[in-house]
């Protein structure tokens, strides 16, 4: 069964006539999980379709057109409708829950003990170091040449930021091409 229908296809492209926005020349520019935008359990109900005002987007698609004044922010499906390759858009979003998955496994991995308790593992090829400074309790993550001493714009606290601060440098959401 196909997860969408000429008649919604249709009701996409309407909205866009009545935007006055082109129906093709439309390309991803950028993706993200709305959950580990906002640190949310993985069923909540995140963001709403831009296109077709479906209020459950988790993986949102940006879509420019260089014919169009701003990015329109939209789900798989209607990503695929817009620049007309639905399993283009399915390829894109199943890397991007690969990685969701990762990353909420990574904490749980088995972190070894160096000097100084400084915690360390190997991802992906890279040695990545997790430390923490008694005298203030904060936590530092090293990934190659790479230094991290925040975790979405706060200090690292604790051990499960600094993880996911970790899990960010080592594999971090590639470029839509």
């Amino acid at each position: 069964m196909e997860e969408y229908s000429e008649q919604y296809k249709a009701k996409c492209i309407k909205r866009l006539k009545a935007w006055g926005a082109p129906l093709d020349g439309w390309y991803c520019t950028q993706m993200y999980d709305v959950a580990d935008e906002k640190d949310l359990p993985d069923d909540v109900v995140l963001t709403t379709c831009e296109l077709c005002d479906c209020a459950s987007v988790r993986y949102v698609h940006v879509m420019r057109n260089n014919h169009y004044f701003e990015d329109v922010r939209v789900g798989c499906i209607c990503a695929g409708i817009m620049e007309g390759d639905i399993l283009t858009a399915k390829e894109r979003e199943n890397g991007l829950k690969n990685r969701a998955r990762r990353r909420r496994n990574f904490p749980t991995r088995k972190w070894r003990i160096a000097r100084h308790n400084v915690l360390y593992i190997t991802y992906h090829g890279q040695a990545i170091y997790i430390s923490k400074y008694p005298h203030d309790n904060s936590y530092v993550v090293q990934c190659g040449r790479q230094t991290e001493c925040q975790y979405k714009g706060r200090p690292i606290d604790n051990f499960l930021s600094a993880a996911y601060a970790a899990f960010d440098l080592a594999d971090p959401i590639h470029e839509v091409r």
